[in-house]
């Protein structure tokens, strides 16, 4: 694996692990506005339900030996990552990884999507070793992902007689930087546009095939590549609703009537908040059968120009392209509307969780303000007005905690119940992120409760 200098704050670091997206701000510091600050526990805002927090202790998920020893070079996960029930109370786990010589289904790959498997406790197998997918596997001519790709999140899907499974993915368009000298980049990472694309599986999840880009950033391709500096964004994930963005079940009774919503961070100069330096959260939509549809069709364009970004700010505030549909990144896609801007919205997801009718995001903290990093959780009940934090941040002294994910107990991963589990990869400083070869794999069950004010019944 090609070694690469990685700079986390004033500390070089030597990395054996490429570097994405997530990377760009590891050692940074955020430095809070006026805004930023915890609320009260349970609080409710503007019509946001009033949802208490309460992070478990943490347990081991996989240790380093352990993954290393089914073939992984390093991950998984490097990003957020899914899971398909099997039998027994078994998955099937989805997440971004390199494999090494011990690997026995794609051995010797610098990075791309594979499978593992275990239960929501433990990781218990690599399921073969095998990658579904990798830099460059998506339609050709287009350069979205020539140099990353890597999967997350795992949505079913079902329409006009198809159905499957769809996978936001985290693709990267990385180059060298002649303004430095040689090195990378200004942050001392490879220069990078991250963005996002699409793959199905039409065979349960045992294939994935990258069908196309759907979020692109809201700044084009050139403003970073003139300025040596990198865009990330996160690893996206799918929510299905209705137009109000209120739950429907997956597969909808009425596709008609359904959504697919997509999240992933942005940057865009002018935004109030964290948001004039810093990514932020930001949603796009299509509708479901739609969606279905381009994945299936075989047309990137199609694929390309499915969903929207929410803008408040234009008169349909649903009519902002998500792509340039521009196979070089030339293009421009739409502006966003962050969803909050007291602070960043680092390694988001979101799920819908059952047992309060509100949706979780869980999300990476920087240290800065008052607050000494670590993961937060929101809650929202239409996807647009969300909460402050629900509760104190998780933190472990001493160590970075990276790529938060959420995953419900309730038998669907995509479903939360009273307790769903946040899973994280802790690196211990020093040497701190991104050395896998000394991180663990953990989970903390966050125990949800009802608070004080907009309450839902």
């Amino acid at each position: 694996m090609r070694v690469l200098l990685l700079v986390l704050a004033s500390i070089a670091l030597l990395s054996s692990a490429p570097v994405i997206s997530h990377a760009a701000d590891a050692g940074a510091t955020f430095r809070a506005p006026p805004l930023y600050g915890v609320a009260p526990a349970g609080q409710a805002t503007a019509g946001v339900p009033a949802i208490q927090g309460t992070f478990g202790s943490p347990i081991t998920f996989a240790a380093r030996a352990q993954l290393q020893g089914y073939g992984f070079a390093w991950g998984p996960s490097d990003g957020t990552f899914g899971a398909i029930p099997a039998l027994n109370g078994s998955y099937t786990f989805y997440g971004t990884a390199g494999s090494s010589s011990a690997c026995s289904g794609t051995p010797n790959v610098q990075e791309g999507a594979f499978t593992f498997t275990g239960t929501l406790d433990h990781v218990t197998g690599s399921n073969g070793c095998r990658r579904l997918f990798g830099a460059g596997d998506g339609p050709a001519g287009w350069a979205f992902d020539r140099d990353y790709n890597g999967g997350g999140q795992v949505v079913r899907f079902a329409s006009a007689g198809k159905s499957g499974w769809l996978m936001p993915v985290h693709a990267e368009f990385q180059w060298q930087d002649p303004m430095t000298s040689g090195q990378p980049c200004n942050s001392g990472l490879p220069c990078f546009y991250g963005s996002l694309g699409l793959a199905v599986s039409t065979d349960d999840g045992k294939t994935f095939k990258v069908v196309g880009q759907i979020f692109q950033p809201s700044q084009p391709l050139s403003v970073f590549t003139a300025s040596g500096t990198i865009m990330p964004n996160s690893y996206g994930s799918l929510v299905v609703a209705d137009a109000n963005g209120r739950h429907l079940d997956n597969p909808p009774a009425d596709p008609s009537n359904a959504y697919f919503y997509l999240f992933d961070s942005d940057r865009l100069p002018g935004l109030p908040g964290a948001c004039a330096k810093y990514n932020c959260l930001g949603v796009a939509r299509a509708p479901y059968a739609d969606v279905v549809a381009a994945a299936l069709s075989g047309d990137p364009d199609q694929v390309a120009t499915v969903f929207h970004k929410y803008d408040a700010a234009s008169p349909d505030p649903w009519t902002e392209p998500a792509t340039s549909d521009t196979p070089d990144e030339s293009g421009t896609a739409g502006a966003f509307a962050p969803l909050w801007t007291d602070e960043p919205g680092w390694d988001s997801e979101v799920i819908y969780d059952s047992s309060f009718d509100v949706y979780l995001d869980v999300y990476r903290v920087l240290p800065g303000g008052n607050r000494p990093g670590g993961i937060e959780v929101r809650v929202s009940s239409d996807l647009l007005h969300w909460s402050k934090p629900i509760g104190p941040a998780y933190t472990e002294p001493g160590n970075q905690l990276f790529y938060p994910t959420l995953i419900g107990e309730t038998g669907d991963p995509t479903i939360g119940g009273p307790t769903p589990r946040v899973y994280f990869t802790s690196f211990p400083q020093p040497p701190g992120f991104p050395h896998f070869n000394v991180s663990t794999f953990e989970s903390v069950p966050l125990t949800l409760s009802a608070g004080t004010g907009n309450v839902p019944p």
